[in-house]
């Protein structure tokens, strides 16, 4: 009786002392898990479009002929949102804008340069897209018509979009005429999670076309090549240091 009392003792005593380990191992693990969890809510997401293209249409009656370049630099948070994200805008701005449009017509000529453009491009920012391979940006940029000089016709003038945008301008799907890189604009989930994230992408567009007005055949085309930069990073830089350094 006393031996089965005492090995009763015994594993009474195992239990507890495994228990008291184990509560000390929950209760301290590294403070720096409890900040990672929290540094993930929110992230600074940077992103600059870079375009150079031109535009044409000749018809027998007069020749228009385009070129352009311009830079947007966006800025807004991503925020989880169960197993998606939020995109918040902040601020978007028409870093550089160039451009010149000559028109000739009945041996007299029209140019006009971005003093006298009536009209700008605009970038708008849809959202992040969370599939499998990764999340995925929805952005495009809203173009206008041309020419802006006056013009027996005149088309839609289409800009850059991301793949997930598939924006139909004029009738056009612009995925079908981008000819060389990709449109895809996505970032790896995993390396967001981790830490700043950084990656470029680029292509070229290209569409042309003959339409007819009345008796006349006008020929129109429209080009251009895109460079586009995606930086995505915790909202707190705090987070993205060592635990020891976080610890200070």
């Amino acid at each position: 009786m006393k031996s089965d009392r005492i090995e009763s003792l015994m594993r009474y005593g195992t239990r507890i002392y495994l228990g008291v380990i184990l509560f000390l191992f929950l209760s301290l693990s590294p403070p720096s898990f409890g900040k990672l969890t929290d540094a993930r809510l929110s992230w600074k997401v940077a992103m600059t479009v870079e375009v150079r293209g031109e535009y044409k249409m000749e018809s027998r009656e007069a020749t228009v002929t385009g070129t352009y370049a311009f830079t947007f630099r966006w800025s807004g948070t991503m925020e989880r949102d169960d197993e998606d994200y939020l995109l918040v805008h902040n601020k978007c701005d028409l870093a550089k804008w160039e451009v010149e449009e000559k028109a000739e017509a009945r041996g007299s000529i029209s140019v006009l340069t971005a003093d006298d453009y009536p009209a700008k491009p605009e970038l708008r920012v849809n959202y992040i897209l969370k599939m499998e391979d990764g999340l995925h940006v929805d952005f495009a940029v809203e173009g206008f018509e041309v020419p802006q000089n006056p013009s027996s016709d005149i088309f839609d003038l289409c800009l850059p979009a991301s793949e997930e945008n598939a924006a139909h301008i004029g009738g056009i799907n612009y995925n079908l005429f981008v000819k060389t890189g990709s449109n895809k604009v996505i970032m790896d989930e995993g390396q967001i999670l981790s830490g700043p994230a950084e990656k470029a992408f680029a292509w070229t567009w290209k569409y042309q076309t003959w339409v007819q007005k009345q008796e006349l055949m006008i020929f129109e085309s429209s080009s251009h090549e895109t460079k586009v930069k995606m930086k995505i990073m915790p909202a707190d830089e705090t987070y993205r240091k060592p635990a020891a350094a976080a610890r200070g």
